[in-house]
């Protein structure tokens, strides 16, 4: 099943103004673990490591990169329907770029374009969802960016 594209809007790449909006309106993609709706400050972007897991690491795994960082101010709603969900996080992470430099497909485009015209310390709204993924004979949780708004 092929996943619909996000919908985006960037007021200050297209107008010239500061607003920074992201929404993603495509269905999860599998069972919802837990939603998060919060409020967060924009840190920067960070370089993470490979960590050195699997005996792919670290010349042919895809590990590391560069992650948008966030901080949780504050939790405007959360909802965790079954036992496996993520609980409430002082932190979350979004991947940029591979190791390489590279775009990161799994992040979409809209999202790092939005992503890349917030400030460091910019205060935004930020919510995601976690979701038991299984696809293709593997199952695995994501979590998934909902809204990126000022």
């Amino acid at each position: 099943m092929k996943r619909m594209l996000p919908l985006l809007a960037i007021g200050a790449l297209l107008s010239g103004c500061a607003t920074v909006s992201y929404e993603n309106v495509a269905p999860l993609p599998g069972e919802t673990l837990s939603l998060h709706r919060t409020v967060a400050r924009y840190e920067g972007t960070v370089e993470v490591p490979c960590r050195f897991r699997t005996a792919l690491c670290p010349e042919r795994c895809d590990h590391g990169g560069a992650y948008a960082r966030f901080a949780i101010v504050e939790y405007t709603g959360y909802e965790k329907p079954g036992e496996y969900g993520d609980g409430r996080q002082e932190a979350f992470l979004v991947r940029v770029a591979h190791k390489d430099g590279s775009p990161d497909a799994a992040t979409p485009e809209a999202l790092r374009l939005a992503i890349a015209a917030l400030e460091p310390g910019q205060v935004v709204g930020l919510d995601w969802a976690h979701v038991y993924v299984s696809a293709g004979g593997v199952s695995a949780p994501e979590r998934i960016v909902t809204r990126l708004a000022e």
